[in-house]
């Protein structure tokens, strides 16, 4: 807003400063009246699945370039993040130390490291014992380092956010990770970016660059697109916005479209906040009553228990090419 002008003069000015206080005066009011109330704020959390990495070339070298630019522009952009571990790739001969140092640049102010198990198994598909065992089998390098980095190990997350098949294991799993300490990271958008990454990743290998930019465009447009339903979604099941928490994957593609992306969701009057921070709002203290073989997001899996009708089916897809060329 314009700021009020205050005369404390005792006698009125020369007529010609009067005049051009008066056109100021009209000036202020004119510009005054142009400007609209600020966009909402809009909070949203950031977490990666699948640390140190997936790439159909997870050489040592890829991997450290792909963690290296996808940090650099977060730190650079400061947004704090979550990265979940499959510490199965830090087991590769010879390397296994060095790994371990793509995830310790993970751990710092702003950024922590959660549990993806071991070898990223379905629950749908695993013995709930042999589960079980994958999770404490997956958490021995992610704990080492944030104990000595004074942080604790919290979060988990599901391999394909698949949370039990069957009211009885859910409840089973769900009691298992509450002994040992761990409180389940919801999402509640995601933007199918894996399938995105495996096209984007092989024209580049292929030396297609036009089909490859095709693809980052179409990732792009597919995020803008799961972004809004998410919002229109969230609204529709509480009446309101919610914070966002954004589920995306250690991958080259998301390397080279975290500028852009970060800049689209700004658009949107979005700014990035911690996990913890999301999940201090009271819509995330409704209970996940959702029971199958799927993962959805988070915000399906409230409407089950708020007895409102599903909206899984309306969910947009990414493109058919894109889906074809994974197939």
């Amino acid at each position: 807003m314009c700021a009020p002008i205050v005369c404390r003069a005792k006698a009125l000015p020369p007529l010609s400063w009067r005049r051009g206080f008066s056109t100021a005066i009209a000036a202020c009011i004119a510009l005054c009246a142009t400007i609209t109330p600020a966009q909402p704020v809009r909070r949203i959390a950031l977490t990666f699945d699948d640390l140190p990495g997936v790439s159909q070339r997870s050489s040592l070298a890829v991997l450290d370039d792909i963690n290296r630019r996808l940090l650099a522009t977060l730190r650079i952009e400061r947004v704090p993040a979550v990265g979940f571990v499959n510490e199965r790739g830090l087991d590769v001969p010879g390397e296994h130390e060095a790994r371990v140092d793509l995830l310790r640049r993970w751990v710092g102010p702003g950024f922590t490291l959660g549990n993806h198990t071991y070898a990223h198994k379905s629950i749908n598909d695993t013995p709930l014992d042999a589960y079980q065992a994958d999770v404490l089998k997956g958490e021995v390098a992610t704990r080492r380092l944030l104990d000595a980095s004074g942080q604790e190990l919290v979060w988990f997350r599901h391999p394909y956010t698949h949370t039990g098949p069957t009211p009885a294991i859910k409840a089973s799993l769900d009691a298992f990770l509450n002994e040992h300490g761990y409180d389940v990271a919801p999402f509640t958008i995601e933007a199918a970016d894996y399938a995105f990454a495996a096209v984007y990743e092989r024209a580049l290998m292929a030396g297609e660059h036009a089909r490859a930019d095709e693809t980052l465009a179409a990732y792009l447009a597919h995020q803008d697109t799961m972004v809004a339903f998410g919002e229109a979604l969230a609204v529709d099941t509480f009446g309101r916005d919610i914070p966002h928490i954004l589920l995306g994957h250690v991958n080259r593609l998301n390397a080279d479209a975290m500028p852009e992306l970060l800049r689209r969701l700004r658009a949107r009057g979005y700014i990035f906040v911690t996990l913890d921070s999301v999940i201090d709002d009271e819509a995330y203290d409704t209970p996940d009553r959702f029971v199958g073989r799927y993962g959805p997001s988070w915000l399906h899996r409230w409407r089950v228990a708020l007895g409102k009708p599903s909206r899984m089916a309306a969910e947009p897809d990414p493109p058919a090419w894109v889906m074809k060329a994974i197939e």
